[in-house]
């Protein structure tokens, strides 16, 4: 075993030291950046410029995504996962996300559980406690323990094809800002609570065919919001109301969900004219607030 190797073995009760600035740069910047740039092979980490709290990472490969953030994903967001730390072996098999969002308190409660459990965190998750600490994104006391700071992390591969790259990161800016102000949480909660009873049941019949927990009201908001503002306002009809809704139609007792279908276009119009309208409101709202747009989270166009 080589020095390296019995280093990474023996340091995992140890947070990662980080000791480079995150790079300064736009969401549009980052879907190009040379990847020849990059500091380490694995992944980059930048910081919003327009929303310093913000970092975004970006990685390789989903397999270095997987080994950041997938128990991650798992602790905060997956039914029957939620608030455990699941060891390699139970979620090897399973998929986590293709791209990621977190914000403070759920990082901290992540660090803080692994610590009071002396849990074997991979040596990339004690990288990223390191970077969060060194972010302010998370506070450690002189006791170790862990608190939230201000912020939100965020993550893309370069795995994503293009296309993909572009829609995750419109989907996990808004995450990002979603964490970080108050007044885009409250707008966006109005907006579900008041939203077609219609579209509020599919929705959530998608949520818990995706495997959120569809009980966590806050979660559930956080995921309206980013699938409506993920893509042009343009494209929210056919996205909701045909690409959507043909995979609960796929399933027969998740179809009873479905409002009437459109059997010439294979679509569900009411879907659609929903769903299209409350993106419509949703990109007005980011455009007057930040001159962002529903599918994109940057200022450059």
């Amino acid at each position: 075993m080589g020095f390296l190797a019995f280093i990474m073995l023996a340091a995992p009760a140890l947070a990662f030291s980080w000791d480079r600035e995150a790079v300064a740069a736009d969401p549009a910047a980052i879907l190009s950046y040379p990847q020849e740039n990059w500091r380490d092979q694995r992944y980059e980490v930048f910081r919003w410029e327009d929303f310093p709290s913000i970092l975004i990472f970006d990685t390789a490969d989903y397999a270095t995504q997987d080994r950041l953030f997938k128990r991650l994903a798992f602790f905060v967001e997956k039914a029957g996962f939620r608030g455990r730390l699941a060891p390699d072996k139970e979620i090897a098999r399973l998929h986590g996300w293709n791209a990621h969002d977190y914000r403070p308190a759920d990082l901290a409660a992540f660090f803080e559980k692994a610590r009071q459990e002396n849990f074997p965190l991979s040596w990339e998750e004690r990288e990223l406690e390191g970077i969060l600490l060194n972010a302010g994104i998370m506070y450690q006391n002189e006791r170790e323990e862990m608190s939230a700071g201000e912020g939100a992390v965020i993550s893309i591969s370069r795995e994503s094809p293009d296309y993909l790259r572009s829609r995750f990161m419109a989907h996990e800016g808004f995450h990002g800002i979603f964490f970080i102000d108050e007044d885009f949480r409250d707008f966006s909660r109005r907006r579900f609570e008041n939203f077609s009873p219609m579209g509020k049941r599919f929705i959530l019949s998608f949520f818990d065919y995706q495997h959120y927990d569809i009980k966590d009201q806050y979660l559930v908001v956080n995921e309206f919001m980013a699938h409506l503002l993920q893509q042009p306002a343009s494209q929210a009809g056919e996205y909701f109301g045909k690409t959507l809704a043909s995979r609960i139609d796929a399933s027969s007792w998740r179809r009873t969900v479905l409002p009437a279908k459109d059997e010439a276009t294979n679509s569900w119009p009411d879907l659609a004219r929903v769903f299209k309208a409350e993106a419509e409101a949703f990109s007005a709202y980011v455009n007057q607030r930040w001159g962002l747009a529903a599918g994109r989270v940057s200022r450059r166009r």
